[in-house]
């Protein structure tokens, strides 16, 4: 998307152009003009976006515009995101978990298992950001108050209803993001999930995206997403949520990257 409008920038100098001082004001006006557009485009979308009660007839077409606009952030960022592990992703629909340190790590992640259609339960204080909140739940992405546990217990129940469709759904079992890099105690009310819809754990080790913010538009910065194992139901079905996270939390914590490479 970011080369499309730098080409059709280039092309409106070739065509409009009259003096050569004229071109690099041609060339960054039509850019940032591409770019308002994009985002008046979203922002109309997102106006058809129920946020109370979102239509899941719709999740598809949302997911996808939201999808297909993280690449142009991430080009603009300089972000390069590298999955390892994705021949390994089971088929149908599936629980992933994994550490969490910045907010960009559910972007680099939709972004990343695109063709799956990831989406992932937020806080809710997400939605409420202009524009970016009515996408997050036109395409799917559930909100949960992580203060309110019967409100938590619903939506773990929408997750498993989904998963059980065949989604693939995404959760972060620290609740927020870790600051210093080391994990967070769990909140493993999450893996009831996987017990409930009787499917497969993935579980997602990311590296590199805290250093986004301080590198955005400055340098390149690459961020790893490695599938350090995908779990069958079978092996938790008698495990209690404690001993899931657990679990979840050696493999996260080991140094490595996984079993697969690309």
């Amino acid at each position: 998307m970011l080369y499309l409008y730098l080409a059709l920038s280039f092309a409106a100098v070739l065509v409009f152009a009259r003096k050569p001082i004229h071109c690099p004001l041609l060339f960054l006006g039509t850019f940032l003009a591409l770019l308002l557009l994009h985002a008046l485009v979203l922002a109309v979308a997102s106006l058809f976006v129920n946020k109370k009660d979102p239509d899941p007839r719709r999740f598809s077409f949302f997911r996808k515009l939201l999808v297909g606009s993280i690449p142009l952030l991430l080009q603009l960022g300089g972000i390069q995101v590298n999955l390892v592990g994705a021949n390994a992703l089971p088929e149908g629909g599936f629980l992933l978990v994994g550490n969490h340190r910045s907010d960009f790590d559910p972007i680099t992640a939709m972004y990343a298992f695109g063709k799956r259609g990831l989406t992932f339960v937020t806080k809710k204080e997400n939605v409420s950001i202009p524009v970016a909140g009515r996408l997050i739940v036109g395409a799917g992405c559930l909100s949960l108050d992580r203060n309110d546990d019967k409100q938590g217990l619903l939506v773990i129940r929408q997750a498993v209803r989904r998963i059980q469709k065949g989604e693939a759904i995404g959760i972060y079992p620290e609740g927020t993001r870790s600051k210093t890099g080391e994990l967070l105690p769990f909140r493993v009310g999450c893996f009831k999930a996987v017990q409930w819809a009787k499917c497969p754990l993935v579980v997602l080790k990311t590296r590199g995206t805290e250093q986004i913010k301080q590198n955005f538009f400055l340098r390149r910065t690459p961020v790893t997403l490695n599938v350090e194992a995908v779990i069958p139901y079978e092996e938790l079905a008698d495990m209690d949520t404690q001993a899931i996270g657990q679990r979840v939390r050696t493999l996260l914590t080991e140094e490595g990257e996984g079993k697969w490479t690309e």
